[in-house]
């Protein structure tokens, strides 16, 4: 229901403006609250019921959709008013995360928590497949209104089926000195759970390289479009979509049915490095099945390393950590999104663009001869240089796992020998 919304949302917003900068307002106001209010989020999910946030949250978001059908309805609707409501509904979005993933490990048993989080991102991976499809055929018919109206019903599902499942949760002991106000409180619990994932042994090296991970994945979105659209047209770009919209489902399904791994972080960091050749793939050359081919090896690894390290967190963090610690990790990661954004356009048009043209600094060297020059040949090379970063990063957070690793079989062989 989400994406159909979000779908219909984005086709509204181009008929109704023709231009790009209300996708970055609208991006910029989904962004924002995640980042905002990560510490409130956090707190709420561990101190309040968890099942009473995730219900609430989803009626709320349900009533917003009734509005912005209302709207349409009458004909009322304005691009202006996407920008709160787009806010409104991401926030509820941030309570409702940190809530909804803190219950899973109370629900699964700890051998199937692996499973379960695969399973997840498989139904993610299905959205982003099958909702731009079914938007698509189904918006010329139903308009955006329409699309609104099934998103409620999608809620109202939801919401019994979050209803009639019993959610545990372990309950807080007060502290002496705690602030009574629920502002004081939220970002003593946000200091609080920031060093306390802090003391997890590796823990934010692990959540570092996500956030590049997520600061790559962000800018290669914004120009794979450009990338393809300057030599092809929308139906292969469509085309493209779909091939790694695939990828993701087999990535899903693979994650969800594959047994829980030994050792979770050295098999996390390999897939990551995989992610990072299929980057490569993807800019070595113009052509369309290339580009296809690179995609889908990324996004064919994305959901198990999510999986593994979802699976890692959960496993690593106290059940009455689960919410809080959960918040600080999605702003940790949430904030690079941003100034991916930012970023994009500028590197690929002003610096990468010019410098691949047929006569620039790059496209006359014999990096043109490898990769090609011309109109959308700089966003293949951010493509290459952020495959190379990522891969990069990972084979050395790969080795020295691998170096403590034996270091510590080392030091239980001398012991044993003594």
């Amino acid at each position: 229901g989400s994406g159909l919304t979000s779908f219909g949302l984005s086709v509204w917003i181009f008929y109704s403006t023709g231009a790009a900068t209300p996708f970055a307002l609208s991006f910029l106001c989904s962004i924002l609250p995640a980042v905002l209010f990560a510490p409130f989020a956090g707190s709420f999910a561990d101190r309040k019921k968890r099942k009473a946030i995730i219900m609430v949250t989803d009626s709320v978001d349900a009533l917003l959709k009734v509005i912005m059908a209302i709207l349409l309805y009458t004909d009322t609707m304005q691009v202006w008013m996407v920008y709160p409501i787009m806010f409104l509904s991401s926030t509820l979005s941030t309570f409702q995360g940190p809530a909804f993933n803190a219950s899973i490990p109370m629900i699964v048993e700890r051998e199937h928590i692996g499973r379960a989080n695969g399973m997840l991102q498989l139904s993610q991976a299905a959205q982003s497949m099958i909702a731009p499809i079914l938007a698509g055929a189904l918006y010329p018919f139903l308009k955006l209104q329409g699309l609104l109206v099934i998103d409620f019903v999608s809620f109202t599902f939801a919401i019994i089926t979050i209803a009639v499942v019993a959610i545990p949760q372990e309950k807080i002991e007060q502290i002496d000195g705690q602030p009574k106000s629920m502002i004081g409180l939220a970002y003593k619990d946000f200091a609080f759970s920031f060093n306390y994932l802090r003391k997890i042994d590796k823990l934010m090296s692990h959540i570092a390289v996500f956030a590049i991970l997520n600061f790559i994945a962000n800018m290669c979105m914004i120009l794979v479009g450009p990338m393809i659209l300057c030599n092809y047209d929308s139906t292969t770009y469509g085309l493209i979509q779909t091939i790694y919209g695939v990828a993701m489902i087999i990535g899903g399904l693979i994650a969800s049915v594959l047994p829980e791994a030994k050792n979770k972080v050295s098999r996390m960091f390999g897939v990551l490095i995989l992610s990072g050749v299929g980057l490569i793939i993807t800019g070595i050359s113009p052509k369309w099945i290339c580009i296809a081919l690179g995609m889908f090896v990324f996004y064919l690894m994305v959901p198990y390393a999510n999986t593994l390290f979802q699976t890692i967190f959960q496993t690593s963090v106290e059940s009455t950590m689960l919410g809080r610690a959960g918040a600080v990790v999605n702003a940790l990661l949430k904030l690079v999104s941003p100034i991916a954004c930012v970023l994009a356009g500028p590197l690929a048009d002003n610096v990468f663009g010019p410098m691949m043209m047929e006569n620039g600094l790059l496209g006359k060297s014999f990096v043109g001869g490898l990769i090609g020059s011309g109109i959308g040949r700089g966003s293949g090379m951010i493509f290459i240089i952020c495959g190379m970063i990522l891969s990069a990063i990972c084979i050395v957070m790969l080795l020295q796992t691998r170096s403590k690793k034996d270091g510590r079989h080392h030091g239980i062989r001398k012991g044993n020998n003594a």
